[in-house]
């Protein structure tokens, strides 16, 4: 590509010079002759070629003298792509360079292209260009850069630059390599000369004629044509920045800075220059300060010194201020460059005080303009700030640590007052505006945002020094840091992770100590450290600037910072502070922390006279906590709504009550920082930190209390509701980064040795201590009431700053909260040290002080209880994982803690528990709990302190000073008679009772084995109090269980055999129960068992029916686990002391009840009805489990008989509820005797005498408030197992007496509420029909008798209401239907026995199977398929099948046959007939009529012709065709139309009635009417010519002719009036249809009278039938098929006559 070029540009000088330049074109013919001869090869190929040609460029070198454009433009380009291709000649580089000299003034283009040769000239052949040739470059360059062409002139000043920098590299390169590079000259230096190489000497000579071409000198060197000032000095700028060390390895360049560039700085510096080139001036000097300072220490004291002289308003103008503190600004970030200047110049006599003159400055300058920096009584934000809605959140800029510098220009005028990063900060610091001629607007806050931005780099750099070497060394790296470690450097702005962490539980044994390492080292005592001078330095630094730095961050922390600034400020506040106690400086510590103290409060606070503000809810007591405390939501809001409402206005003291805003819990997170990082080093200065915090708990108490019991937005305009939801938004973020400090501060006290431990405790109780605060509510006791007291006393004071307030329980809340926290997190400090040593009774005697203390206020007493209660636990909790003798040790220590709690609690009303008030009891309840979580973590371990664990829990029921002699005593005190009713015990409060209960409840369940055998009578009597307490139930149903766990525990411990041995065998009840209570009180296990259950049976009397219920059931669970074990005699015992004791108790409690004695509910009285029942259970269950032993025992029978008594007597209290308990409890008890032979037959039947003497108390029942239907449910489950063990030994009438009361059940019975028995029977109902189906019925009168018992029920649902109209009882359907089955089964299987007849009984059943076959479609209640009525309908033919042939083989009477042929007939009708005038419309009709059919044809089957034997009747044959003929009829008729069929059927047969033109309506049952006919046909025509089938034709004969005439007089009247209408198809095709039966039927001869002249035997009914005919053919004329059959039959007629 090159090759290209160069040809192509020597043909143009070629052209271009033929005519012109003969010498030129000659020259470049040559080169180019030579160019072409070269091989095509790369380009280094190509380059290497043309180095061994020198006289190749000579026609560019001749271009260029010619000083032709046009000639010199292609030369240079050619000469440009060579140097760039390493292509020149080294030995004619010198002509090179002149030619380029030549051209230099020519066009842009050609300027433009030497521009871009000269650094690669520089770069491919830096070892040739030295010297003369090097002071060619620049002089080119430096030419061309003072041309008047901009963009020439700016890349010849870059060129330059990169020359420059370039000649100074090859420095580097050099001194890498120096053994290789000989020495050329020797240079002047500070004390004589020294040799130096070639590219140093280059480096020298550029670098000394640069300074002197600054100075506007010549230079001696090199020929630099003439460069402007600020050019230069950007150039040595350039250089210094890019080759500082240069300047401090090589002698002959710090000559220079000392000798030429200290010598301008100062100069320059001194003048009043203008800005451009004081700015490189200054950029100059401060990378001189920060890179040779020591090369220079004197000439840096001059200019240090100029620096904070020009600070002084008067001596320079506003931005040259402004780049002095920016330069201090940039000294102060490096910690090595700020100490060696303190070092060099402060620490020194006879220097300059720079650092600390420095900060006297910064002083002057924070006071100079008050007005413009906003200051005041207190910080505040600027207004435009607040006002300005798109800045940034506080938040945000916390979390991106915004600190003075953060970009952004000035916003607004010189209006804005105070400081802040929109209007107080440029975009571009006035160090980099080197681009401007004039210096920038700068806003007037802006040299005090940097005065900000220079203390804050000042803490910065101390910090970052000193804090490294307070950490102590780990000896190994794998160890991670400590939290101090990890935090020793703590960033206030930091807002993320607030959480508190939970402190982890560890366990320290008595030989280990505190680590001594937690404590920071002391730096000052690290003198063989490398850094000691330092460090040394460091500490003087803050010694002698301390008060400088101090009043300049005051004078700021009351000025008007936006929150960057602020938060800054705090953060120098904090390092310094910090710094300082690391350095065991107290009293720089000290004071830094006083003023972040007063800056935790408002300045108000100083003044103002607070109202005492309500106590916060004990909820959180703590200034910390997430409830009412310091940092609660309600103080948030309100505080946010104040701020909001008073931000546009500022007073030196606000009116009203002080708030703490978002800068003072700023303030206070940085104070708490502190005291995270210095803790163990701060001794005394403890109590600055919790008097700060105090203060901050009483503001925050006295905001809360004016806004409360009002909306803290009330009042607050709509146009300040955002401004609120912002600052509440922000004031939630400080106040977690607060909570976080506060949890951190006090978790770092774990690591504190035990005397620095003991200094943080003393500081906190100081605050206890010279206060005696009221109690906020008068003390109401049962006796006078105590006034409150009020007091005024002195807050604690920081640094002599004071408050006066009414007093209140807020200081009390503040500092025993935190006690709380340090406790809590000291934990294995004060269980595993000593009392004195660990401070355990500094913190006991404390705490208990105030619990008891009347004249403190109610919320300090309890959380002061609580701390107790937390302490007690968790140090218990530490020891079980002591040895046994240590943890008696502990465990004995926190339990007596407890007890003189207690005990103190009621020193002044030791006898009169009620005098307590609400806050006592409150105590007390904390005390309590305490004990609970003892007993929790240690109850299985806990080897000491029984007596105080009981001694508490007796407390809850007024007895602190409980003994056992106390017991002992009180139960000695019984009278020998024995009540057994337990008196109710009183509890203090329900809360103590609940509480003590718990503990209680622990001891029962986990830890018995750990109650000593001395104390179990003591736990019975508390067992036996809280079972009967009256306050909450709950307790007393626990408490019962908990008699069986103390039961268990005793049995497994004792001999059940023995139980006998404590009293006599044959021994009375009330005797037994007196020796079991002395046997017990002298301490016998086997007493103290038996005991607990009669302590249970009394129980059983509780007027709470829970309690006696879960008496009850807890004495037969009792009684079931150890039934295997208890032997024949212990179990008489046991039945005889407890069980009929029970019941009888019980009995007495009824009677109570029945006769009025005691004024009940009716819910009371079912509950006791309830209890019975249980008790009735309990006692069956026992006697079923123990079945076998009593029945082989003697007194069995006894045992029975004295329970039947018991059970009589429960009968006729004439309770239906008490009934059924007692029927359950024979059923219970019978249904596990297997046959009468174990228990014999006597004590059965008296169970039978019994059961059936039940319903002799019919007239105490009441149906009103109580069912029957268990009563009942039990009485016939009670009639199975009794007859299932008597029924072979019982006479039958017995049984069938017996029966009657079963249906006397049934009808009795009530309605069941939740369910019909519609579908299904109900229990009762099933009980009654299981019970019928086992009395045996092949005894005499038994098949009667239950055949006519099962009828009445089978009509049951039909005649309950004949019965009983009042009474709303149940449908019995589902009943009936049962009955109907049993029914059949009985009935058929003694249907042989003459009995069933002669009785009635068949009678009877099938008159009641007829009942509901009438009610076909009248009756509604109807169940599942199949109906009552299809059910009766199949029961009756089932019955009747075998019945009517049997009753024609007994020799029966006529009447008892007439009887069951009437009912028969019966049958019949109701199966044919059907009322459906009320059924409902989704009655299935059709299937009805189907099964009706198909029953009708089974029963004509059976009753023909045996309906026509001469025995029968003709009224009952009659009767039967009838009802076939009104069965038959398919349309309605009128009035009139039909003859009464019992007067005569035939007696107006030719009668024509008037015609009419309404359609008569069809029946529902055509198909069945249509049956009905032809069976009336079959009845009458020709069969077998038998006597019965004449009797029943002639019964027939009359109602067919009838049934025939009909529709004939129906078409006769009503045809002609329809004129050519058709006759409705119903009606026609019922005449057809009769019209060809009576065609097609052949009659008995016998069943009409012969007519004389009739020679046909079998068409005699149509002879009866002919004056019809012939009407019925003189109005048919328009219906032929009609017609036709009317004719036919005429024919017929005549064909009889013989026509």
């Amino acid at each position: 590509m090159t090759a290209q070029i160069l040809s192509s540009e020597l043909s143009t000088l070629i052209q271009e010079s033929k005519r012109k330049n003969t010498e030129l074109r000659n020259v470049a013919e040559k080169s180019l002759q030579d160019l072409k001869a070269l091989p095509a090869t790369s380009e280094s190929q190509l380059a290497a070629d043309l180095n061994r040609r020198p006289q190749f460029i000579s026609p560019f070198l001749i271009a260029c003298r010619t000083q032709n454009a046009k000639f010199a433009g292609s030369a240079v380009a050619c000469l440009q792509k060579l140097a760039v291709s390493h292509a020149l000649p080294r030995e004619r580089l010198r002509e090179v360079l002149e030619a380029f000299r030549d051209c230099s003034s020519l066009g842009l283009e050609i300027q433009l292209k030497i521009l871009q040769a000269l650094p690669s000239l520089l770069q491919n052949y830096s070892n040739e260009l030295r010297g003369e040739l090097l002071s060619t470059v620049f002089q080119v360059c430096s030419f061309l850069q003072n041309t008047k062409n901009p963009s020439v002139s700016n890349t010849a000043a870059a060129t330059l630059q990169q020359l420059v920098i370039s000649v100074f590299d090859k420095i580097a390169v050099e001194d890498e390599r120096s053994l290789e590079f000989p020495t050329v000259a020797e240079v002047p230096v500070e004390d004589g000369s020294a040799p130096v190489r070639a590219a140093a000497y280059d480096a020298y000579k550029v670098f000394h004629d640069l300074c002197l071409m600054t100075e506007e000198k010549k230079p001696e060197y090199v020929r630099f044509s003439p460069i402007s000032q600020t050019s230069g000095l950007e150039l040595i700028e350039s250089v210094l920045t890019n080759h500082g060390n240069i300047f401090s390895t090589h002698p002959e360049q710090g000559h220079i800075l000392r000798s030429l560039l200290m010598p301008l700085v100062i100069r320059c510096l001194s003048e009043r220059l203008n800005f451009p080139i004081t700015l490189r001036v200054v950029r100059i000097l401060y990378v001189l300060i920060r890179n040779h300072l020591e090369v220079m220490p004197s000439e840096c004291e001059i200019a240090l010194g100029l620096l904070n002289h020009m600070l002084d308003p008067e001596a320079s103008p506003p931005w040259k201020r402004a780049l002095c503190m920016e330069v201090f600004r940039g000294l102060y970030s490096d910690p090595v460059l700020i100490l060696k200047i303190y070092g060099n110049y402060d620490e020194r006599d006879g220097k300059k005080v720079i650092i600390r003159g420095n900060l006297d400055a910064f002083v002057r300058l924070s006071t100079e303009r008050p007005s413009v920096i906003g200051l005041g009584h207190h910080s505040s934000a600027p207004s435009s700030y607040e006002a300005n809605k798109e800045s940034p959140s506080e938040q945000a800029v916390a979390e991106a640590g915004a600190i003075a510098g953060v970009i952004g220009g000035p916003i607004g005028g010189s209006n804005n007052i105070g400081i802040s990063t929109q209007w107080s900060s440029l975009r571009t610091p006035c160090l980099d505006h080197l681009d401007k001629i004039e210096p920038p607007i700068l806003p007037d806050t802006y040299i005090y945002g940097l005065v900000l931005a220079c203390i804050n780099n000042l803490s910065e750099s101390l910090a970052k020094f000193i804090l490294p070497l307070t950490v102590p060394a780990e000896s190994s790296k794998g160890k991670k840091k400590s939290k101090l470690q990890e935090q020793p450097d703590q960033d206030i702005l930091s807002t993320s992770q607030f959480e508190q962490p939970q402190p982890q539980a560890r366990r320290l044994s008595r030989a280990h100590s505190y680590r001594k390492k937690t404590v920071p080292i002391n730096p000052l005592s690290l003198e063989q450290h490398s850094v000691y001078a330092g460090v040394r330095t460091t500490a003087d630094l803050i010694n002698e600037c301390w008060p400088a730095v101090l009043a300049a961050c005051s004078t700021f922390l009351n000025a008007t910072l936006d929150t960057d600034y602020y938060r800054a400020l705090v953060r120098s506040i904090q390092k310094f502070t910090q710094v300082a106690g690391l350095l065991r400086l107290s009293t720089p510590r000290d004071a830094f922390l006083t003023t972040l103290g007063k800056a935790a409060v408002p300045p108000n606070v100083l003044t103002a006279n607070l109202s005492s503000p309500k106590t916060p809810s004990l909820e959180s007591p703590g200034l910390f906590s997430n409830a009412k405390g310091l940092l609660s939501v309600e103080s948030l809001v309100s505080q946010a709504s104040s701020l909001s409402l008073d931000k546009n206005r500022r007073t030196s003291v606000d009116a009203g009550i002080p708030t703490l805003n978002t800068r003072n819990l700023l303030c206070l997170r940085a104070l708490l920082n502190l005291a995270i990082a210095l803790g163990p080093t701060l001794g005394s200065a403890w109590s600055i930190v919790f008097e700060t915090l105090q203060q901050a708990d009483i503001v925050v108490a006295a905001a809360t209390s004016r806004l409360s019991g009002r909306d803290h937005r009330a009042g607050v305009p709509t146009a300040h509701r955002t401004d609120v939801e912002t600052s509440l938004q922000s004031f939630g973020s400080e106040t977690a980064a607060v909570q976080a400090a506060a949890s951190r501060l006090f978790e770092s006290t774990i690591d504190f040795p035990n005397d620095s431990f003991l200094n943080v405790l003393n500081a906190l109780c100081e605050l206890l201590h010279g206060k005696t605060l009221p109690a906020m509510l008068p003390r109401t006791t049962s006796g006078s009431s105590r006034p409150p007291v009020q007091h005024q006393r002195r807050i604690g004071s920081i640094s002599g700053i004071s408050l006066n307030t009414e007093s209140d329980a807020q200081d009390y809340i503040f500092a025993l909260s935190k006690i709380a926290d340090l406790a809590t997190l000291n934990q294995g400090r004060l269980a595993h040290y000593d009392a004195t040593e660990s401070g355990w009774d500094i913190l006991m005697k404390e705490l208990i002080t105030v619990c008891a203390d009347v004249t403190i206020a109610s919320s300090a007493r309890l959380l002061a209880a609580k701390i107790v209660s937390r302490t007690v636990k968790d140090i218990a909790g530490f020891s079980m994982a002591e040895l046994p003798d240590q943890r008696g040790e502990i465990q004995d220590r926190v339990l007596s803690a407890l007890k003189l709690q207690i005990s103190n609690l009621y020193k002044a009303h030791p006898e009169d528990e009620n005098a307590a008030d609400e806050t006592d009891v409150e105590v007390h309840q904390v005390v309590l709990e305490a004990l609970r979580s003892v007993m929790e973590q240690c109850g299985e371990s806990l080897t000491a302190g029984w007596d105080s664990v009981f001694g508490v829990l007796m407390s809850a029921f007024g007895t602190p000073n409980f003994d056992l002699a106390h017991v002992k005593g009180r139960r000695g005190a019984i009278d020998d008679d024995l009540t057994w009713s337990v008196p109710p015990s009183k509890m203090i409060s329900k809360r103590l009772g609940r509480s003590a209960f718990a503990s209680v409840h622990l001891v029962c369940s986990d830890f018995l084995a750990a109650v000593p055998d001395n104390s179990i009578s003591t736990l019975l009597e508390l067992l036996v109090r809280f079972c009967s307490q009256q306050e909450d139930l709950n307790i007393s149903l626990t408490t019962i269980t908990f008699f069986w766990n103390v039961s268990d525990f005793l049995h497994n411990r004792i001999d059940m055999s023995s139980l006998s041995a404590v009293v006599g065998y044959r021994a009375e009840e009330i005797d037994a129960r007196s020796a079991i209570e002395k046997a017990a009180l002298q301490g016998s296990l086997p007493a103290l068992w038996l005991h607990l259950l009669l302590q249970l049976t009394a129980v059983t009397t509780d007027n709470r029916s829970e309690v006696r219920n879960g008496a009850v059931h807890t004495i037969l669970r009792i009684f079931e686990n150890y039934v295997g074990q208890i032997s024949p005699e212990a179990w008489v015992l046991c039945m005889r002391a407890i069980l009929f004791k029970m019941v009888e108790t019980n009995l007495a409690a009824q009677t109570a009840i029945r006769s009025k004695q005691w004024d009940v509910t009716v819910d009371e009285v079912k509950s006791w009805n309830e209890t019975t029942k249980i008790v009735l259970n309990a006692i069956a269950s026992l006697f079923v489990n123990y079945m076998e032993t009593i029945t082989s025992a003697d007194d069995f029978g006894n045992a029975w008989q004295t329970m039947l008594e018991y059970l009589g007597k429960y009968f006729s209290c004439g309770s239906h509820s008490l009934g059924a308990s007692a029927c359950y409890t024979i059923t219970g008890v019978l249904s596990k005797v297997e046959d009468s032979g174990k228990t014999g037959i006597e004590p059965l039947v008296q169970t039978a005498e019994l059961w059936s003497q039940y319903f002799n108390h019919r007239s105490l029942w009441n149906y009103e408030t109580e069912s029957n239907q268990e009563a009942f449910l039990a009485y016939t489950q009670a009639f199975k197992e009794i007859y299932r063990l008597i029924k072979d030994a019982i006479e039958p009438k017995r049984i069938l007496t017996m029966v009657i009361n079963l249906e006397t059940c049934i009808l009795d019975s009530d309605k069941d509420v939740y369910s019909s028995d519609i579908d299904y029977m109900t229990p009762l109902q099933m009980q009654v029909v299981e019970c019928i189906g086992m009395v045996r019925s092949d005894t005499v009168e038994a098949p009667s008798f239950l055949i006519k018992l099962l009828a009445r029920f089978t009509a049951l649902p039909f005649t309950a209401m004949e019965i009983n109209s009042v009474r709303n009882g149940p449908t019995f359907v589902a009943l009936s239907k049962a009955a109907m089955a049993l029914l059949q089964s009985l009935a058929v299987k003694h249907i042989a026995e003459k009995e069933t007849f002669t009785s009635g009984a068949l009678d009877f059943a099938l008159m009641s199977l007829a009942m509901p076959m009438k009610q076909k479609y009248t009756w509604q209640l109807e169940g599942k398929p199949p109906t009552t009525w299809q059910m009766a309908t199949s029961t009756a033919l089932a019955i009747l099948k075998p019945a009517l042939p049997q009753a024609r083989s007994l020799s029966l009477k006529n009447d008892t046959i007439k009887a069951i042929w009437d009912q028969t007939i019966s049958i019949v009708d109701s199966i044919v007939k059907a009322d459906y005038s009320s059924a409902s419309p989704s009655t299935p009709f059709e299937k009805d009529e189907l099964f009706d059919i198909a029953s009708f044809t089974a029963l004509r089957d059976m009753i023909t012709p045996s309906l026509g034997f001469i025995t029968i009747p003709d009224a009952t044959r009659r009767t039967y065709t009838s009802s076939l003929f009104q069965s038959s009829l398919i349309h309605q008729h009128e009035s009139g139309e039909v003859p009464f069929v019992e007067d005569g059927p035939l007696e107006e047969l030719y009668k024509i009635r008037y015609g009419r033109t309404k359609d008569s309506i069809p029946t529902l049952r055509p198909s069945m009417s249509y049956f009905c006919l032809s069976e009336l046909v079959s009845l009458v025509a020709v069969h077998d010519g038998s006597a019965e089938r004449i009797k029943l034709a002639q019964a027939a004969a009359p109602y067919l002719i009838l049934r025939a005439a009909l529709p004939l007089k129906a078409y006769i009247a009503d045809q002609p009036l329809r004129g050519r209408m058709p006759q409705p198809e119903s009606h026609r095709q019922e005449l057809l249809f009769v019209l060809r039966k009576m065609r097609e039927l052949n009659i008995e001869p016998k069943a009409i009278p012969d007519s004389s002249g009739v020679s046909s035997p079998h068409k005699k009914h149509l002879h009866r039938l002919f004056p019809l005919l012939h009407k019925a053919i003189s109005v048919a004329h328009d219906d032929s098929e009609v017609l036709e059959e009317l004719v036919s039959l005429v024919k017929i007629v005549g064909e009889g006559f013989g026509v």
